[in-house]
């Protein structure tokens, strides 16, 4: 018998007590509301009409014991990306310009009194950036405010321009994630490969809708299903638009019967023989899976999920 028996994929399913999931999201909601106030009031680029939009399970439904309440944190500022897109140019400009120096250093003394007419300019750059309002300084704005909003046992950090609240405020990990609102997308700021992601969660959400339809409660326990897996196999959050992306690509076939156990059965043997270049991207079906970076999933690792998950079963 494998660690994950029958009797423990039906345990997945099980729902969490709504009561608990609407005291953390309002518990955010709140700090975030004054958070977003505060900031506004000192400086004038950053509204004080912020949304707040669920990204993972709490946008949709399939709440587990190890879910995160993962949002974006919506400011309708395109001057800030555009800020965080100058700087970041200017520091690697900024940045090769001092290898070069480097280098030629030990080679050409004579242009001596060139180069540190070089190097005062990069001075004089990197001065003029600290005076602009990019994603970077947003974030570290937010975890001084969110400070203040929080008990001494709750943590509020920042990695990769991402804001993290753990501690006793949530029963959840809680992640920010600080997004430009674009007419109906979202632009994101991925920090380690320094670009921009946009997103349509329209299109996300029409495309979940179209495959659940008539069968709603199946897909949102499969969805459970493969996020509890992957969270005790991995230690690790699943990202819903990649198991979306899973649940989206099954046969019809797949749900037949009432038994869900059955049907998380004929989904994995379904994906442990699956032409994986097939299968559509739920934030954008004209793509696959594995063209979209935004799914944050290799077909490596989704190769070596559906393995782990195919020999504890």
């Amino acid at each position: 018998m494998g660690v994950f028996d029958k009797q423990t994929i039906i345990g997945f399913t099980k729902d969490i007590d709504n009561e608990i999931i609407e005291e953390n999201y309002s518990r955010l909601l709140q700090i975030l509301s004054s958070v977003m106030s505060d900031l506004s009031k000192k400086n004038a680029i950053i509204g004080s009409d912020t949304e707040v939009v669920p990204i993972n399970e709490f946008a949709n439904g399939a709440i587990t014991p190890v879910s995160n309440l993962d949002v974006f944190l919506v400011i309708k500022s395109p001057q800030i990306e555009l800020n965080t897109i100058k700087i970041t140019k200017n520091k690697f400009k900024s940045f090769w310009e001092r290898l070069k120096f480097a280098w030629k250093k030990s080679r050409i003394r004579k242009k001596r009194k060139k180069r540190n007419k070089k190097l005062n300019d990069q001075t004089t750059i990197t001065a003029q950036l600290k005076g602009k309002y990019d994603l970077n300084v947003l974030c570290l704005d937010l975890v001084n405010n969110i400070s203040n909003y929080i008990t001494p046992l709750t943590i509020v950090s920042v990695t990769n321009s991402i804001v993290s609240i753990t501690g006793d405020d949530f029963t959840f990990p809680v992640n920010i994630y600080p997004a430009i609102k674009k007419g109906n997308k979202y632009s994101v700021y991925n920090k380690i490969l320094n670009k921009f992601y946009e997103y349509d969660f329209n299109q996300r959400f029409d495309n979940l809708r179209e495959k659940a339809e008539g069968k709603e409660d199946k897909v949102l326990s499969l969805i459970k299903i493969y996020n509890m897996l992957y969270y005790n196999l991995y230690s690790k959050p699943l990202y819903q638009p990649f198991v979306e992306s899973l649940i989206y690509n099954l046969p019809e076939n797949t749900f037949d019967g009432e038994d869900i156990y059955e049907i998380f059965i004929r989904s994995i043997n379904f994906y442990n023989n699956a032409r994986w270049q097939d299968c559509a991207s739920i934030l954008d079906k004209s793509i696959t899976m594995f063209k979209d970076e935004r799914l944050n999933m290799s077909l490596y690792e989704t190769l070596d999920f559906i393995k782990n998950v195919k020999n504890n079963i």
